[in-house]
């Protein structure tokens, strides 16, 4: 089994390096599967890229897929897209660059995986999952998102936590079903492409993972003047999508 790990990056240079470093000890362990790692940098003018590419030599299968920053969703979709037609990739899992959902749960995705699922989300809202740092204005930011827009308004209900990176998807049947031109340029991207995967299975893994804010960086998701305008953008797209996404299922379901 191919599995490609894909990782979206804009001015992540504090964090890439130890992520890879943790990447390449918790691959090492998994000897039954193949690995590649597909970094998907917006041309950070931080020096992300150079650094990925200086460990180039300590990966069999390191790729780094620059491009123009558009948003997270569109690079996103241009990792998804590399990773299955030129890695050639049967599983493709996602995270974020800052450490803030832990590796050390690989084992267990792709465990659920061989056993047949064909979703696996690392869940801030089942079980033991948490999240770890946040202020009391994105705890809010996060609830309106999720549980607002995303369970009752689009009622997505599959799965708890809709905004997650940490996923684990199957390829064949389902990721490569996506309809990649449907897909939000911002961070709504994680949303869709979830409402999206319903429609090619019922096979969904949701366990609990403890999100811890970044220690290191700067986060994109802010009123930092720097995001400000792509942030208010992308909120604007997430709730013009949570109403279509609800028309959608209304249509199906007549």
């Amino acid at each position: 089994m191919k599995v490609v790990i894909l990782i979206p990056t804009y001015n992540e240079s504090e964090n890439i390096g130890k992520l890879l470093l943790d990447i390449d000890k918790r691959i090492e362990r998994l000897k039954k599967y193949e690995f590649g790692v597909l970094v998907v940098d917006d041309n950070s003018p931080d020096g992300t890229g150079e650094i990925v590419r200086q460990f180039k030599s300590k990966f069999s299968d390191l790729v780094l897929l620059t491009g123009r920053k558009e948003g997270l969703g569109v690079a996103m979709v241009r990792g998804y897209k590399y990773a299955i037609t030129k890695m050639k990739a049967d599983v493709v899992i996602t995270n974020e660059a800052d450490f803030a959902f832990d590796f050390k749960h690989l084992p267990y995705m792709l465990k659920k995986i061989d056993e047949g699922v064909d979703v696996v989300v690392g869940s801030r809202h089942v079980g033991v999952g948490k999240t770890e740092g946040w202020t009391k204005s994105r705890i809010l930011n996060h609830w309106v998102a999720n549980k607002l827009f995303a369970t009752w308004i689009a009622g997505v209900d599959e799965v708890y936590d809709h905004n997650g990176a940490f996923r684990a998807i199957r390829v064949r049947g389902v990721l490569d079903k996506v309809n990649w031109k449907k897909m939000p340029k911002g961070f709504g991207f994680f949303f869709c492409s979830l409402y999206e995967l319903t429609r090619y299975t019922t096979k969904f893994d949701e366990f609990p993972v403890t999100y811890r804010f970044r220690e290191r960086g700067e986060s994109k998701v802010s009123f930092n003047p720097k995001y400000v305008s792509t942030y208010a953008r992308d909120v604007m797209e997430y709730i013009r999508m949570a109403f279509k996404i609800r028309l959608e299922k209304y249509k199906i379901d007549l």
